[in-house]
This record gives structure tokens, C-alpha cells and sequence, in this order.
């Protein structure tokens, strides 16, 4: 089973790619969330495009890009953002695709950094993420092909819905499924996903990764697992024949040890999630004190 990278705004070298097999998942979110810009097509311009230039400098083979996925609170604290949105369960709420319909500028000005990027020689393709159904899917190629052309499409498979539909989305061109085992393992066992991490090869989800991994080979098309996912859950899904392994930087001492206990920007990821935190916490304490200001907060630009 290959190894490769998720990417969450941290800064990597070639020799460290010379351990896997490629980025498989670059988090686009969190390049947003650090600079604590909503994607607009000035946010993408100046920290998305030159992010993607620096791994496309010592990345060989296809750069998977992840479109944005975070949810409402996450998003209303960035500055551009479209319009502020209270949800009461945000998790399952308006995210990723679901996000990109309602919002399609967002969308298109990240299509649009990539297609920068790729004019300059990079090899990079479009992951989506947090697909419903099979015609959010088919939307969201037909926007990627609108705004880029031809380039190597792939979605997240982590709602149940679109695991029922798994028959269909073979059918849809795309070259690559990426099992989102954290929010899939969340959904099927109706647990949070904080009491789940690292994520384990509990009986659901194994067979939920069988299931996919079956169908897609017979259609000629790659699976992926990705999550924080326990040494355990790599192991079967090697046995089950998937593909592909995605290891989070900021877990590759964990999971691969401690040969990578050195590495710079370890600890990246939480910096940004403690920042998106606090801002929210500050945000959501001011509309309750009444103040709600016209414009989410400016922070400081977190740099990696």
C-alpha cells in the first residue's frame, strides 16, 4: 500500500518527500484559516497560488488539492466571508461541496489559483470533499472543468449517502476515491469524532472500505484512505487491498515514528486550530454581547 502526505499548511522539503509516494491531500482550509482569509480571488492570489508553488517545487507526481472544507463557524470568522451563517450542528452542516453550491465564487477562485499554478507546469488535481450525492459531484467537475480543463479529478467518500452511491461515482470520471475515515467512522457509528480519534478498523467502517475498494477496482479507479488513523486501521486496509495510505504530517512521528520527531512544523496543524478557536470564541462572545459587527474579525496571519 502506497504512503503518501496530507498537507495542512505546513512547509515541507524534497527529502522528505523522498519517503512517500507524493502529497495526497493538501487541506486547502487551512491555508485560508492561517492567513484568516475567506477564499476570494485576493486571498487565493496572495497565500493559496504561492503555497501551492512551493510544494510544486519539490513535489513530483499529481498534487492532490483539496477544495475548502470547513464549516460555518469556521468560515465566519474569516475576513471576505459571504455572510454569516448560525448553524446548530455545524458538522453536519453547510461544508465542503454543500458549501461550493451555495457560494460558487469561493469555489471558482480556488479553481482558479489552481489552474495558475498548473499553467505554470504543475501537475495538480482537484480533490472535493464532503459530497452528498452523486449530482453534487457532477456539479462540482462540471465547475472544475469550466474554470480548468482537463486535470485529474477525485472526491472524498465520508458521508454515508455517497458510500450507497459508490456504483454511480466510478462512473463519473473520477481517477481517484479518498475514504475520509473520520467523518465516515463518525457517521456510521453515530459517535462524536473527537471520542474516535485515532480512527480504529472497527467492523462498519472495515467493511465500508471494502466495499469501496471492491467497486473501484473494478472500474480502474484508486482508493484512498485519510483520517488520523491508528497503525492498526493501516495494517487491514493493506490487507483489504487499498491503494493508498494519506498520513497527516503532524502524525507522522506517531504513526511512523520517531525518525520524523524533528520534523519543523509539527506543530502547525494546532497552532491553526488554536487560532480558528480563539477566534471563534471571541466572535461568537460579541454577537452574544449584542455588538455583532458588520465584518468577521481581522487576526494576525498565522505563518508556518
Amino acid at each position: 500500500m502506497r504512503q503518501s502526505l496530507a498537507l495542512s499548511c505546513e512547509r515541507i522539503s524534497a527529502e522528505l518527500l523522498d519517503h512517500f509516494d507524493g502529497v495526497g491531500m493538501v487541506r486547502g482550509e487551512y491555508v485560508f484559516r492561517a492567513a484568516g482569509k475567506y477564499p476570494t480571488p485576493e486571498s487565493v492570489s496572495g497565500y493559496l497560488v504561492p503555497y501551492l508553488r512551493h510544494i510544486a517545487k519539490r513535489a513530483g507526481g499529481t498534487i492532490w488539492y483539496r477544495t475548502m472544507e470547513a464549516d460555518t463557524a469556521e468560515c465566519n470568522i474569516l475576513d471576505g466571508v459571504e455572510e454569516i451563517i448560525d448553524e446548530p450542528h455545524k458538522l453536519l452542516g453547510l461544508r465542503g461541496i454543500r458549501r461550493a453550491r451555495r457560494f460558487p465564487d469561493a469555489f471558482v477562485a480556488e479553481l482558479e489559483g489552481i489552474a495558475q499554478v498548473r499553467d505554470e507546469g504543475a501537475d495538480i488535481g482537484v480533490l472535493f470533499p464532503f459530497v452528498t450525492y452523486v449530482d453534487e459531484l457532477q456539479w462540482a467537475i462540471e465547475q472544475t472543468r469550466a474554470v480548468i480543463g482537463d486535470c485529474p479529478i477525485a472526491t472524498m467518500i465520508e458521508i454515508p449517502s455517497l458510500l450507497l452511491e459508490v456504483d454511480r461515482v466510478v462512473t463519473t470520471g473520477v481517477s481517484r476515491v479518498v475514504i475520509g475515515c473520520n467523518d465516515l467512522s463518525s457517521l456510521l457509528l453515530g459517535q462524536a469524532r473527537a471520542s474516535l480519534r485515532p480512527v480504529r478498523p472497527v467492523p462498519p467502517l472495515l467493511r465500508a472500505i471494502e466495499r469501496v475498494t471492491m467497486v473501484a477496482a473494478a472500474a480502474g479507479v484508486r482508493t484512498a484512505v485519510a483520517g488520523y488513523l491508528h497503525p492498526d486501521l493501516l495494517a487491514a486496509c493493506a490487507n483489504l487491498g487499498v491503494d493508498e495510505c494519506v498520513l497527516h504530517y503532524s502524525d507522522l512521528p506517531e504513526v511512523l515514528g520517531e525518525q520524523f520527531a524533528d520534523l519543523p512544523d509539527l506543530d502547525v496543524l494546532q497552532a491553526i486550530k488554536r487560532k480558528t478557536r480563539a477566534a471563534i470564541a471571541i466572535y461568537e462572545a460579541e454577537r452574544a454581547a449584542g455588538s455583532d459587527p458588520d465584518h468577521p474579525h481581522a487576526h494576525q496571519t498565522l505563518t508556518p
